[in-house]
């Protein structure tokens, strides 16, 4: 590229650039220099900004919040804390995203009642959702008391709150769903046990 950014250039600069060579002291670098803007720059930035619009402005543009569609949603089932469900998140090949270390934004049915709760008393810190990097967050379908509770077979997920694209999740089991709390989400799945009170 700089051979041929050289010959379309030099019969075009040779006349002007006789001053600007006597004056500077600089033989060819000069030359390139001053006729490397103002020549070929077009077809320069041509060459360039395809090659970095990929490599570049993509990485910036989902390097923002992410949404439901960016990720990946598992549910398993398990023992500890009297039973929850651990819900991983990944992310989808090529997206790079953050997702803020907040309650997971998750519900069973369209009730309110069943809208999960806060576990942890602090947000966590953020987490960067790109390639193999998994996040964990807990849910306790039940909360309440001992006795009642609606079932359900399905969890909904999102990414944030507002995010108007959520996923449902077929459950392990059915859930006896009362007052449903979950935890902050993590890198470390074993930070995301779900304790109530």
């Amino acid at each position: 590229m700089p051979l041929r950014i050289r010959r379309s250039v030099a019969p075009l600069v040779l006349a002007t650039s006789l001053l600007a060579l006597a004056a500077t002291g600089c033989s060819s670098e000069t030359a390139d220099g001053a006729g490397a803007p103002s020549s070929p720059s077009p077809s320069a930035e041509v060459t360039t900004e395809p090659g970095a619009e990929p490599s570049t402005e993509p990485t910036e543009d989902s390097s923002g919040t992410c949404a439901t569609g960016d990720l990946t949603f598992t549910v398993s089932e398990k023992s500890q804390a009297g039973g929850y469900y651990l819900v991983t998140a990944t992310a989808k090949p090529g997206v790079t995203c953050t997702l803020a270390g907040r309650t997971i934004e998750a519900g069973f049915g369209s009730d309110v009642s069943g809208d999960v709760m806060p576990s942890e008393q602090a947000e966590g810190d953020p987490i960067t959702m790109t390639g193999s990097t998994k996040a964990y967050a807990g849910v306790n379908p039940h909360s309440g008391s001992q006795d009642g509770g609606v079932q359900f077979e399905e969890i909904i997920v999102s990414a944030h709150e507002g995010d108007m694209d959520p996923v449902s999740l077929k459950l392990p089991s059915t859930a006896e769903v009362d007052q449903p709390i979950g935890t902050n989400w993590h890198t470390d799945p074993a930070k995301a046990v779900p304790f109530s009170g």
